[in-house]
């Protein structure tokens, strides 16, 4: 029983967590719509969105446990393919230091 409670609640959470990018690009698209610059959310939704796949991904897999890494079960695929958000379009790091320059904090900018 635990261990399905334990279960549940990670799944919930991934789910709040989808939730909430969810409800940050409707927010950016109507901003986009109404002509708003967007690249401090746009950046901050690929990047947490990149990393939230990664870890649905790697929960599935957990889920699954040795069967999730046989070509069998979908989640493998998932699991492989994942790794390009973070990768494709600019990497973590470089999303990163977008957010810092709209922030004001790029390390580069400053002498």
């Amino acid at each position: 029983k635990q261990w399905y409670q334990r279960r549940v609640r990670g799944l919930a959470e991934l789910q709040t967590e989808i939730e909430c990018l969810r409800a940050m690009l409707y927010q950016c698209v109507e901003q986009h719509v109404a002509g708003e610059d967007i690249t401090p959310q746009a950046t901050m939704l690929k990047l947490k969105s990149g990393r939230l796949i990664r870890e649905v991904a790697d929960s599935c897999l957990q889920f699954w446990g040795g069967m999730g890494y046989t070509d069998d079960v979908f989640i493998s695929r998932m699991y492989r393919d994942t790794r390009l958000m973070s990768i494709g379009g600019g990497a973590d790091e470089v999303m990163l230091n977008v957010i810092c320059k709209f922030m004001g904090t790029d390390p580069g900018s400053r002498s």
